[in-house]
């Protein structure tokens, strides 16, 4: 629905691992990624899926974390969905937490606001959080996190910067970068930022 600041194929340049929080095709694709990337992903099945793909260096997640050089990688629990029709249809999703030596990333990949989030936020009191919040909706519900999510998890973790992603990219979505910037200034939720296409974070 955008076009890319770059051409995909640059994008993977310098990439030392592609941590995948699930393989819906709007997550993972076989297209453009080299194949010998190291790859990461949630379970056994997603790591032969992704196998069956060309990639050869494809690892699952044997307990809940391991290490790439001095960041500690923390699988942590998401749910895809408002409902748990919702959640059975899309499938197992988890979200990430990177631990290095001076700050915390907690990606929280396709999920909503439910207790799990919050006892994520309370035990790794993440520095900076990705949220994909475009209220991306579908006729049996809501898949993602929407405005009063990201609210929460701005009350939850008030010290934290807060990337908000998923924004003008998903055709199912209800939201827009307009929509979450008009909300961050009605709100006052100076924490969150919103980043143009192409735009890097550095925090």
């Amino acid at each position: 629905m955008n076009d890319l600041p770059m051409m995909p194929q640059k994008i993977p340049d310098g990439v030392d691992f592609c941590l995948v929080t699930h393989i819906h095709l709007d997550h993972f694709t076989k297209d453009y990624l080299p194949k010998g990337i190291k790859i990461v992903v949630q379970n056994e099945e997603d790591e032969q899926t992704i196998r069956t793909m060309g990639f050869s260096d494809v690892i699952a997640f044997e307990g809940n974390e391991f290490s790439i050089g001095s960041i500690t990688v923390t699988k942590v629990p998401a749910v895809y969905g408002d409902n748990a029709a919702v959640a059975e249809e899309m499938g197992s999703v988890s979200g990430f937490i990177l631990s290095g030596e001076d700050k915390t990333l907690y990606i929280a990949g396709d999920t909503v606001f439910y207790y799990g989030i919050e006892r994520t936020l309370e035990e790794y009191k993440p520095d900076v959080i990705v949220l994909n919040c475009c209220e991306a909706t579908l006729p049996f519900g809501r898949l993602i996190m929407n405005l009063s999510d990201v609210e929460t998890v701005c009350n939850k973790a008030p010290e934290a910067l807060v990337i908000a992603t998923h924004l003008d990219s998903v055709n199912h979505s209800l939201l827009n970068s307009d929509n979450r910037k008009k909300f961050v200034q009605r709100k006052g939720l100076t924490q969150i930022c919103v980043p143009e296409n192409g735009e890097w974070i550095e925090a």
